[in-house]
C-alpha cells in the first residue's frame, strides 16, 4: 500500500514539475494545432453567463455550446456551468467567476494535455481516471493543482492565495512564477540562477489526498508577482519558494461544496454527441431551430432530474450517515448557518435543520441527530450563528 502511495505521489510531482517548467502556450503549426484540437461541451447551464471564443464571437452559456482552447466563460451572479470533456471528466464552473481554456488538446499517440485558467471565483472538478501520459491541470494567477483521477475544488481571487480542497484523489499543488513559465526552456538551461529558482519551486509542490487541503501563504504570492524574472533577487527568491512551501491540513468542506461535487453529473457518450450537435453552426430555418430548442429542452430536463435525484440522495445521506460534529462551532462550520428550536416545554435544540418531513423535523447536533415532533416545537429561531457566538 504504502509502495503504490508513493509511486502516485511522485508521478503527481513529476507530472507537475514538467507544467511548472515549460512555457503554457507552445507553438505548432495550424495543421498540427487542428488535428490535435478537442471541444468541450456544456451540459448545463444557469443564471447568466457569457463565453468569448478565441475568434472574438460571443454567446450565452447554455446546453450544447461548444468550447475550445483559447475560449473564454464568465459567470454572472447567479450564473453556473457545468462543462464536460472528451473522457467524460466535467467542471462545475461557480457564480461569479472567470475561466480560461488555455488547453485543450491530443496529440498523434492519443495523450490529452487539458489546462483551465481560472482567473477568478471556483470551480468544482471531477477528472476521470486516465492514461498515465495524460495531464489535467487547473492554473490560477499565483498556484498550478495538476490532477489524475479526482474530485477536488479550486477557489482563487484576486490579490490573495489561492487553494485547494481535495474531495477523493490526490492533487499536486505548487506555488507559481508565471514569468519564469514564460521564459524557453534553453533560456533557463543556459542559467545557474534560473534553474535552481526553477528547481526550488518544483521542489515545493506539495500532494494533497482525499479529504486535505491547502491555501497558499501570503508570503508566497511575492513569487507570482515577478516581473523580470532575470533581474530580481535569486537568493531572496529561492528563499521565499522553499520557505513557503504550501501547508497541507484537513480538509473542511461545506455542505454547499459536498453538495456541488455530488451533482456534477457526466452525461453518457451518445448523449454528450446529441448535445453537441444543438450547438452547431449554420443557417437554420425556423422548424430546423424549434426542433434543436425541443431537443434542448428535453435533455436540460433529464440533466436536471438526475441532479435533483442526486441531491436527494445527498441529503439523505445526511441523516443516515451524519458527520461527528464536535462542536456548535463545527457544526456551523459546516451547514454555514445553525438554527435554535424552542420547544413547547421550554426546552431548547441547537442544531442545523436537515429536512421536515412527515411531521417531524431532522437536526444534526453535536450529539448526532435528532427527530422532533412539529407538535412539540414553539418556535424556530434561524440564523442564530448572527445572533450568538461559537
Amino acid at each position: 500500500m504504502k509502495a503504490s502511495k508513493l509511486a502516485i505521489t511522485s508521478a503527481l510531482v513529476a507530472v507537475l514539475g514538467l507544467t511548472v517548467c515549460k512555457k503554457p502556450d507552445v507553438d505548432v503549426s495550424e495543421n498540427s494545432k487542428k488535428s490535435n484540437e478537442l471541444s468541450a461541451v456544456v451540459v448545463f447551464a444557469v443564471g447568466d453567463s457569457s463565453i468569448q471564443h478565441a475568434d472574438s464571437t460571443q454567446e450565452k452559456a447554455q446546453l450544447g455550446t461548444a468550447l475550445k482552447a483559447g475560449d473564454h466563460v464568465v459567470t454572472g451572479d447567479n450564473g453556473k456551468v457545468d462543462v464536460q470533456f472528451p473522457d467524460g471528466s466535467s467542471i462545475r464552473i461557480s457564480p461569479k467567476s472567470v475561466i480560461d481554456f488555455s488547453k485543450l488538446s491530443q496529440n498523434n499517440a492519443g495523450t490529452t494535455e487539458t489546462q483551465i485558467a481560472l482567473v477568478s471565483g471556483k470551480v468544482f472538478a471531477k477528472v476521470n481516471k486516465a492514461k498515465k501520459e495524460d495531464n489535467f491541470t487547473v492554473v490560477t494567477p499565483t498556484a498550478i493543482a495538476g490532477v489524475r483521477g479526482t474530485s477536488f475544488i479550486v477557489e482563487s481571487e484576486k490579490g490573495k492565495p489561492s487553494s485547494v480542497k481535495v474531495v477523493d484523489g490526490a492533487v499536486a499543488f505548487s506555488n507559481r512564477v508565471p514569468a519564469l513559465e514564460n521564459l524557453s526552456e534553453e533560456e533557463i538551461k543556459g542559467n545557474a540562477d534560473l534553474q535552481k529558482l526553477q528547481e526550488s519551486v518544483s521542489a515545493s509542490s506539495v500532494v494533497l489526498e482525499k479529504n486535505q487541503e491547502s491555501t497558499q501563504s501570503v508570503k508566497a504570492l511575492e513569487l507570482s508577482k515577478i516581473e523580470n524574472v532575470k533581474s530580481i533577487d535569486f537568493e531572496k527568491a529561492n528563499k521565499v519558494a522553499t520557505a513557503e512551501k504550501p501547508a497541507v491540513e484537513v480538509a473542511h468542506l461545506t455542505k454547499t461544496e459536498e453538495q456541488e461535487i455530488k451533482t456534477i453529473i457526466s452525461v453518457d457518450k451518445k448523449t454528450a454527441e446529441q448535445i453537441a450537435s444543438l450547438g452547431e453552426g449554420g443557417t437554420l430555418d425556423e422548424a430546423k431551430k424549434k426542433e434543436i430548442e425541443k431537443q434542448r429542452a428535453e435533455i436540460e430536463k433529464s440533466v436536471a432530474k438526475q441532479q435533483d435525484e442526486e441531491k436527494k440522495k445527498f441529503e439523505a445521506s445526511l441523516a443516515s450517515e451524519p458527520k461527528d460534529f464536535k462542536t456548535k462551532k463545527d457544526i456551523v462550520n459546516y451547514y454555514e448557518r445553525i438554527e435554535k428550536i424552542v420547544l413547547v416545554d421550554g426546552k431548547t435544540v441547537i442544531g442545523a435543520i436537515i429536512n421536515q418531513e412527515n411531521g417531524k423535523l431532522i437536526v444534526h447536533t453535536e450529539n448526532g441527530v435528532k427527530n422532533i415532533d412539529m407538535e412539540n416545537v414553539e418556535e424556530v429561531i434561524y440564523d442564530l450563528q448572527t445572533k450568538s457566538k461559537f
